[in-house]
């Protein structure tokens, strides 16, 4: 794949869920089943960013995603997806952290520039305020211009 993006998403979801009478959070398989209900072959993201930091993989990256159809940007850009809705609550500062991190690897692996990392919402043609009213724009963007 030729990757020239990365868009960051929220699943706009609880970080929990009851399933079986138990608390469950919301992960990798669960996304994936999600999508999967919908007639999709897998999940739409290419890593999952949990509240915790920790950065779980999704799709392979040898595949398109299934996270934004504007601009071709499932056949250009990684999707990332943030567990959690930051239209609601604000992002714990380890999960900005993780997201943070993953982006810098990502971009030092395919030579992207700070420009080519967008956030759903400001993809020209999406209408969404995905990643979130919450999601904290002008922090990650500092974060991203920290050096290692």
């Amino acid at each position: 794949m030729d990757w020239q993006k990365i868009v960051i998403h929220h699943t706009a979801s609880p970080t929990e869920v009851r399933r079986s009478g138990k608390t469950v959070p919301v992960d990798v398989a669960m996304i994936r089943e999600w999508h999967q209900t919908k007639g999709w072959s897998d999940i739409g993201y290419h890593f999952v960013i949990m509240p915790d930091g920790r950065c779980a993989e999704g799709r392979p990256l040898c595949r398109p995603g299934a996270h934004c159809i504007v601009g071709r940007r499932n056949s250009i850009g990684i999707g990332i997806c943030l567990v959690g809705n930051f239209s609601e609550t604000e992002m714990p500062e380890a999960q900005l952290v993780g997201l943070v991190n993953k982006v810098k690897q990502l971009r030092a692996d395919f030579h992207l520039k700070l420009g080519d990392v967008e956030l759903h919402r400001d993809v020209s043609g999406a209408v969404t305020e995905c990643p979130g009213l919450y999601f904290p724009t002008d922090s990650f963007k500092k974060k991203l211009e920290e050096k290692a």
